[in-house]
């Protein structure tokens, strides 16, 4: 029994670190094409048109979804109410869904901005099904633009954001473009610079998928939809907790084209409390764990050349990869126990993947620095603790986004908690799902722990470097967790 055990292990480790592998070498690959458009910048996705065309100005309806936003309600309706665009042209439409405060805030401001010549209204649902995809597809039941323009609660978009990405719409195959998007408040702490350069991370990426034409992730926030596209697809699906993701595969597998605009760029805001965070982190790997199963079938149908079939499946299945690292974890332990590394080709596997770890971590960093348009050029040994560091905070999401693909497996796909942004963040009550996760934190902190001494006491340490980085990653988020429970016992 305890041979088969060893085998099954060391087979299952094998093939995370071979898909790994995979996955390292496609991300490798469009990041130098990334780097070549960023020097070239000039590309069909990332150049920004020269001015704006009165000749071209089919009507667009500005879509805002809100779900109790009291906090960033008044701001997102003044940035939407900006927007550069033929009056005649632009309708907005606040769509609420709050049972708050939110809703005399936003009653006023829309009263208020409508005085003021805006074409703007208040939406509201009677049965507030399907969360933000229900919203949606009631408004655009109810909007009259040939074009949706879609933004978040904590979404400012620039004033000049339609003049700049409405002309790519003169191509007829274009069904949705994405932006750029920025973070107000990503120099709060470490936790708001992970995520900034995570995120960035991705839209760096994107530009090279954009740029060679592969299929890409993209935001639900800062976008614009041809509504003939959303139409032939039936609309947000509320279905899925990623419903967003879900619309754009759907798209690219139809054959919509996109376009990605790194340079016009909407601000946003990151969730500060680990809470919030973790939280939003499980929903999105629940969603994209189940957007990707969901969808994958459909996929390897369509004809496409072999390495574009690879980035397809690499990107729509990366949520899945960063949730096989927690079982990589959940393996150390009784690898150590079964295995005597020594002769062992598990020991070379071992090897193989702590030099993809370090390849992966300088082109990740290069591109999430690049991504996140971090300038400062700090020294040699910071750079290395940050990254470091940086890598580390990825073992937290791994949990995260594996409890939330077990979640998805039981059928757990519309479980939606919205994210609370700003000084909702500090005072909004967080669903049973955090605490579950934290006791995973506090498990896999104390499991690892474990792992180094049993490494230590049988001298097998080459999975070592493995369990002391999770012990780093899963401390800061514990002590991080710690501070917030201290600060919100003191109210």
């Amino acid at each position: 029994m305890l041979v088969f055990l060893s085998y099954f292990a060391q087979a299952v480790f094998a093939v995370v670190v071979a898909y790994f592998a995979l996955y390292v070498f496609l991300e490798l690959r469009v990041l130098l094409i990334s780097r070549k458009v960023e020097r070239r910048k000039l590309s069909e996705v990332t150049q920004p048109s020269a001015g704006f065309e009165d000749s071209f100005s089919p009507p667009v309806s500005v879509l805002l979804p809100i779900c109790n936003e009291s906090a960033m309600v008044e701001r997102l309706v003044d940035a939407a109410c900006q927007l550069r665009y033929p009056a005649k042209a632009l309708e907005i439409l606040l769509l609420d869904d709050s049972s708050d405060d939110t809703s005399e805030l936003a009653q006023a401001k829309v009263d208020q901005s409508a005085a003021q010549g805006t074409n703007i209204r208040l939406v509201q649902r009677q049965n507030c099904q399907g969360y933000k995809a229900g919203n949606l597809v009631n408004g655009i039941q109810l909007a009259s633009g040939e074009f949706f323009a879609v933004f978040d609660a904590d979404f400012v978009p620039p004033n000049d954001f339609l003049m700049k990405a409405m002309p790519c719409f003169k191509d007829p195959r274009l069904g949705f473009l994405q932006t750029g998007i920025g973070y107000e408040n990503r120099d709060v702490s470490f936790l708001t610079r992970f995520q900034a350069m995570e995120m960035g991370h991705q839209q760096f990426i994107t530009v090279g998928l954009s740029e060679d034409g592969d299929m890409a992730s993209l935001s639900g926030s800062s976008c614009i939809w041809r509504r003939a596209c959303v139409e032939a697809l039936g609309g947000w699906n509320s279905t899925t907790v990623t419903e967003d993701v879900d619309l754009g595969y759907r798209a690219q597998i139809g054959d919509w084209k996109y376009a990605y605009l790194r340079d016009v760029v909407s601000m946003s805001v990151l969730p500060e409390t680990v809470s919030a965070f973790r939280v939003q982190r499980e929903r999105w790997g629940r969603g994209l764990i189940h957007s990707a199963f969901k969808h994958v079938r459909e996929m390897l149908r369509q004809p496409m050349p072999l390495v574009k079939r690879l980035h397809a499946i690499s990107m729509m299945f990366s949520s899945v990869l960063l949730a096989s690292i927690y079982v990589l974890v959940l393996l150390s332990l009784p690898l150590n126990y079964l295995i005597d590394f020594d002769g062992s080709t598990v020991r070379w596997v071992a090897v193989g993947f702590f030099v993809l770890v370090a390849i992966w971590t300088l082109d990740n960093a290069f591109g999430a620095r690049k991504g996140a348009r971090f300038d400062q050029r700090p020294g040699v040994v910071r750079t290395l603790w940050d990254a470091y560091l940086y890598v580390a905070m990825f073992l937290p999401m791994s949990w995260y986004y594996f409890a939330g693909g077990i979640r998805a497996l039981f059928g757990v796909y519309g479980d939606f908690h919205r994210t609370p942004k700003g000084e909702d963040e500090h005072r909004t009550i967080m669903p049973r799902i955090n605490s579950m996760l934290l006791a995973g934190e506090l498990f896999t902190f104390s499991y690892s722990l474990l792992a180094v001494l049993l490494a230590l006491q049988k001298g097998n340490c080459f999975l070592m470097p493995l369990n002391v980085t999770v012990c780093v990653g899963f401390g800061m988020i514990l002590y991080w967790s710690w501070q917030e429970g201290r600060a919100r016992a003191r109210g």
